[in-house]
């Protein structure tokens, strides 16, 4: 079995063409992303995450770039309780339990 990756290229001309190129990528982001957009996220490993960041070991899940993706976009807190988000190893997030 063989994989191969086809491009194709277009021009968006219009401000309406792009928003809708953007909509549609968004929608496929979503395909086989690893949480739901909105969902508490656990920080199981702090690996490539500073320490001033995600405060009590949570985060809120973005999104990452299509399944697959290293990299997740969360929103958390800093030590000193700001809010930002942060773009963080998705191998270092996990589905959370309440507690």
């Amino acid at each position: 079995m063989v994989t191969i990756n086809e491009t194709s290229e277009r021009t968006l001309e219009t401000s309406d063409e792009i928003a809708a190129y953007l909509e549609r990528r968004h929608d496929l982001m979503g395909d086989g992303a690893p949480f739901r957009a909105g969902e508490t996220v656990g920080i199981v490993s702090r690996a490539g995450i500073p320490p001033d960041l995600g405060a009590g070991d949570v985060a809120i899940w973005l999104f990452s770039a299509g399944s697959g993706a290293v990299w997740s976009h969360v929103l958390l807190l800093t030590a000193g309780g700001i809010e930002t988000v942060a773009q963080v190893p998705t191998a270092n997030l996990a589905k959370r339990e309440a507690e």
